[in-house]
């Protein structure tokens, strides 16, 4: 089957890194993204008094990408206003940091805010020549290495509300609350949740399964928290199945190369080895790209695929912390829908157990949906 290629030509044409670099850029906006996108910017621009919410998944699985399809939507939705007030910066993140001796630096983060809002308002700036850069200083936080924690925190929350922000995303968020004992986390979280509310700026923590031990951390933390989980897709449900296959065929299609490989033939295998993860499966591809960039390859060949793979150690970690979180968001948090639902998809999968499975590799005996005219941003 022929596929109409989603670039221009003369891409083929450029050097290897900007080929390589095109096919980073790609993101499948697939169905889990989506649902995960449409609540995070609900809660966001129709707020309740839910401050910090709590974005779980396994590794690889495209939290990151979340979030910066977020902010990027954020942006788009909020450039009336920015023009209206030129001030606003209606959101930002940053990474945590991980604790050094376990002592968690609290002046280090505020400053990491105060210097992403600095970068966006001083970009901000030079993109609109209506201001006035003598006028419309940014902010500069190497003033405030000198200072104090309290004086900082306090000159990041007045900066926060001049600016309007919205919602800070943080990833790599276990970072701050992996600290030792209970109350510790604890404190923790009524930190985060006391800038969340003196501000007015909801918090968006992107992290590992071990955000939900928030959950229970008190009645007050359960209230005015939530979460949202970013699942892999199973190979247990045909609807994941179909959709798997649908993003391999989208990445397949942007590939930069003289020609295609049909990768949807073998979509079992790349499903079992990205346990699932469409992060996991982007950066695969993209190694197995760049060795066939290097190889001067016409195609992206199995071998370069193989090659590229994660090794079964690494992919064994990988699925057993996925799998031993996901059992914890079944038992601890999933709504009682989510729980009827799976069983449901047990269920099924029993009765169907007596049927001989193919082996790798061998396609199912119809027609995939074809993902070119998936929208790709």
């Amino acid at each position: 089957m022929t596929y109409q290629r989603p670039f221009p030509p003369t891409l083929l044409e450029q050097s290897s890194a900007q080929r390589l670099s095109y096919f980073k850029s790609i993101i499948v906006p697939h169905q889990r993204l989506r649902q995960a996108v449409d609540s995070l910017l609900l809660n966001i621009q129709e707020p309740t008094d839910i401050s910090v919410f709590f974005v779980v998944g396994p590794a690889g699985v495209g939290k990151t990408t979340l979030r910066l399809r977020v902010e990027k939507l954020l942006l788009e939705s909020s450039s009336s206003s920015m023009l209206a007030y030129p001030c606003q910066i209606p959101v930002a993140g940053v990474e945590a940091i991980p604790a050094e001796r376990g002592n968690f630096s609290y002046k280090d983060y505020y400053l990491r805010v105060l210097e992403s809002l600095d970068n966006i308002w001083l970009n901000s700036l030079l993109a609109n020549k209506n201001l006035n850069l003598q006028t419309k200083e940014p902010y500069q936080s190497a003033y405030f290495q000198r200072k104090n924690s309290d004086v900082v925190r306090r000159a990041l929350e007045k900066v926060m509300q001049h600016h309007q922000l919205m919602a800070l995303m943080i990833d790599e968020a276990q970072h701050l609350l992996l600290m030792a004992g209970g109350r510790q986390m604890l404190q923790q979280m009524n930190w985060i949740k006391s800038i969340a509310n003196v501000t007015g700026t909801v918090h968006i923590l992107f992290g590992t399964y071990d955000l939900l031990n928030c959950c229970t951390l008190s009645g007050q933390v359960s209230r005015r928290s939530d979460d949202v989980h970013l699942s892999r897709y199973s190979t247990d449900k045909q609807e994941d199945i179909t959709e798997f296959i649908r993003i391999i065929q989208t990445f397949q299609m942007h590939l930069p190369l003289h020609e295609q490989i049909n990768l949807a033939q073998r979509y079992e295998y790349l499903m079992d080895r990205s346990i699932g993860c469409t992060g996991i499966l982007k950066t695969w591809l993209t190694k197995a790209l760049r060795a066939a960039l290097a190889e001067e390859s016409k195609t992206l060949s199995w071998k370069q695929i193989q090659q590229s793979e994660y090794s079964p150690a690494r992919c064994k970690q990988i699925r057993e912390e996925a799998e031993a979180g996901e059992r914890r968001w079944r038992n601890e948090v999933a709504s009682e829908v989510e729980v009827k639902s799976k069983l449901s998809h047990e269920a099924q999968d029993g009765t169907k157990s007596t049927t001989k499975k193919r082996p790798v590799g061998q396609r199912r005996p119809k027609r995939d949906p074809v993902g070119a005219n998936s929208h790709v941003s």
